[in-house]
């Protein structure tokens, strides 16, 4: 009878490992399963940042670069001698998207130029309205209503980064300011005191961006 019993026993014994090991194995396999999954959604959210990351720099720098090529082409028309300190504008631009090229740089520095070279595109267009006195057309003058919007909302950003500390831009804060101030005194010519304004937005944007 104790023979029988152990026997028994041992069967349940034999039983329960194999159950216990059957688990054991399915156990690992589901938990390897598990990993690997986490492991492969980990780096397909990093392969798609990568790219979402790679197509924002592709846009940024394409978007300063056309800023730039619009600004050069708009500022050969100017006369030479004149607009010396929106040349200087440019070249500074043109030295931040160089620096933006570069594989280390960082958005930042892409947002800067973008913010530089946009404003310059706009004061270089501003230069040539200011220019076209003899040449402007007797019409009407609409009310651009959203134009004082504009200046209102780009003043109060200016207000808030006016402590900030500054790199290279610390010249460039009173210059915003003074476009403002102009734009609307401008309001008799609503397209210039456009353009004014649209280089006031560009360089508070960069200066947001740590300029």
């Amino acid at each position: 009878m104790a023979d029988k019993s152990s026997a028994i026993a041992k069967k349940n014994a034999k039983a329960a490992s194999k159950k216990h090991a059957k688990r054991a194995a399915k156990d690992a396999t589901k938990y390897n399963a598990k990993k690997h999954a986490k492991k492969q959604a980990k780096k397909t959210a990093k392969s798609e940042t990568a790219s979402r990351t790679s197509h924002a720099t592709d846009h940024g720098l394409m978007t300063a670069f056309h800023h730039m090529q619009r600004a050069s082409v708009v500022m050969s028309l100017m006369e030479e001698g004149t607009g010396e300190d929106l040349r200087d504008l440019l070249e500074r631009g043109v030295k931040l998207y160089r620096k933006a090229v570069r594989d280390d740089a960082g958005e930042k520095i892409i947002l800067r130029a973008i913010g530089v070279l946009r404003a310059t595109e706009h004061l270089s267009m501003a230069g040539l309205y200011a220019a076209r006195e003899k040449h402007r057309q007797q019409v009407a003058t609409p009310t651009p209503e959203w134009l004082a919007k504009v200046i209102a909302e780009t003043d109060h950003r200016l207000e808030k980064i006016e402590h900030e500390e500054r790199g290279k831009g610390t010249n460039l804060f009173p210059v915003t300011v003074e476009l403002l101030r102009q734009a609307e005194d401008a309001d008799h010519d609503a397209h210039l005191a456009f353009e004014l304004a649209m280089a006031a937005d560009a360089l508070c944007f960069a200066l947001e961006h740590g300029l």
